[in-house]
This record gives structure tokens, sequence and C-alpha cells, in this order.
């Protein structure tokens, strides 16, 4: 919802983003103005390096704006119409880093609702951000409230987990079959059940298995791991994110370069040997 620029901030003398939402294009101005102070104080709370910084959020001459770190760099939904089918390295490397950011969301009893490549955002150090949290929903507590009617379904449809067409309520569950639906699109450049009707692909969605991943080169452990995570019920797919994170690591290995976006080595980028620093800390 609403629109986002780039802008300044004229103080520190560093670049923005800035959301912005007109007031008085509202149709439900209350419900817009609740859900659009919610996506801010949830992103805020959500301190991890996966996730964008929130600077200010209020109301400006009947303009409701969040004012937000600026990610210089492109959706992995441009990277998949760009340069799909991804190598398995890079398929590894964003994977890993989604299920990072829902590891610390799903510990503060937070489901995301709306992962996919449009909601991710890769920076030219290969670092993965996960945006968007309007439609997030709170397992626990009074601070975030239900957002939705009953029989509303938030989120993208395409992407959602069956039982929550059907009605059943988010879960971590239905954020990692998100998840799978991201891996398999990297690895194939299409949606497991892509059809041209909306209605089309949520009838496949619910009723048959995805169609084989077509690729000679895939691992067997990420082979397994998509269609484990597409799994009709929420009880056959992984028990958490972390545990996502620990297939998918091993997977990762030094990526090819992807023309136009990431050409060069990644060793030596500062952010890496911060991040190699405190992998010597780790088991």
């Amino acid at each position: 919802m609403g629109q986002v620029w780039l802008g300044s901030d004229l103080r520190l003398n560093r670049p923005v983003a800035v959301k912005l939402i007109h007031e008085d294009d509202l149709a439900d101005r209350k419900e817009t103005v609740r859900r659009f102070y919610r996506e801010a104080r949830i992103t805020a709370r959500l301190r991890h390096p996966g996730t964008p910084v929130v600077y200010d959020f209020g109301s400006d001459e009947g303009r409701l704006f969040l004012a937000m770190e600026y990610l210089d760099g492109h959706t992995v939904a441009h990277l998949i119409d760009e340069h799909s089918p991804l190598p398995v390295p890079w398929v590894a490397i964003i994977g890993a880093q989604v299920c990072a950011v829902l590891a610390a969301a799903h510990a503060a009893d937070l489901i995301h609702r709306d992962v996919k490549p449009g909601n991710l955002v890769m920076l030219p150090d290969a670092t993965v951000k996960v945006i968007d949290f309007g439609v997030a929903t709170a397992l626990s507590g009074e601070e975030f409230s239900r957002i939705t009617q009953s029989g509303a379904v938030p989120g993208t449809a395409r992407y959602m987990a069956p039982e929550l067409l059907d009605g059943a309520s988010a879960s971590r569950s239905s954020d990692l079959y998100t998840v799978g639906c991201l891996l398999y699109e990297l690895l194939t450049g299409t949606r497991p059940f892509a059809a041209p009707d909306l209605m089309a692909e949520i009838y496949r969605s619910r009723s048959e298995t995805p169609p084989p991943l077509g690729r000679s080169d895939i691992p067997r452990e990420l082979r397994e791991l998509t269609f484990h995570l597409l799994a009709k019920s929420p009880e056959e797919r992984p028990h958490s994110a972390a545990s996502v994170f620990r297939t998918l690591l091993p997977l990762i290995e030094p990526p090819p370069p992807i023309p136009g976006l990431i050409d060069k080595d990644l060793s030596t980028h500062p952010t890496h040997m911060y991040a190699a620093t405190l992998r010597q800390i780790g088991p």
C-alpha cells in the first residue's frame, strides 16, 4: 500500500526510503492508519541485519509517512526475471538469509505472511533484506492485534500455504511454505503451480503436487528440502526456519557473478569480513 520514494535526511546527510500514503485517498482511513503504524512498529521491533532500519513514522499535512533505511539494490523478483534459473549457490545464499530473518521473526512470535521474491531486496554485497511487514501477524501479546476481518486473506494468494486458503490461521509453518515457493522459483524461474488465472493457480496449489524441478545439477538435499517445504499439510513441513537454514548452509559456496548486479569478488568486502569473524564463534 502507498508509494515508496527516495528521500534525503537533511540532518544526517543520508539517503532514506520514505513510504507515503495520502490520507484523503483512503476508503477506510482508520483501518489503514492502524495497519500503517503497525507495520512501522513491527519492522522497528525486528532488530536484525536482514530487515530495514526504521528511522521515523507519523503523519504530516494529511500524509502518513514511514522513513526507513534506503536499500540500494534489486528485488529478488527482478533477479529471477533477468537471470533465472539461478545457480544453486545463489539459491542457497538467498534462501538461508530469508530463513535467518524468519527465525528472528518467529522467535518474536511474528509471522510475516507475505514472503515472496518481490518482498526481498538483494544489495550489491549479496545481503538480502526482507521487507514489507504490512500484513504480518503476532501469535501472542496485545501490541499487534489482529488486522483482518473474518474471511479476509492477507498476503499474496499465489504464494500462500493451502491451509490459509481454507481459512486456517497463519503460523510459522505457513511462512515456511512460502520459502518452498521461493526456492522452487529461484531454481526454475516459475512458481510451483503457475497458471495465468489466479483461481486456477490456487486450485493447483491445493490439489496437485509440484512439478519436477527439471534440473540435474540440484543437490539431493536441496531438492528434498524444496518439496518438503511445499507439503500440503503443515505437520509435514520442516519444524522451524532454523532447521531449513541449517540444511541450506552447507550448500553455500563461492557463487558465480551475476552480470549487472554482483560482478566482483565479495570475499574481501567489509560486510563479509565482519560476518566471517562472527562465524568463527559459532558451532
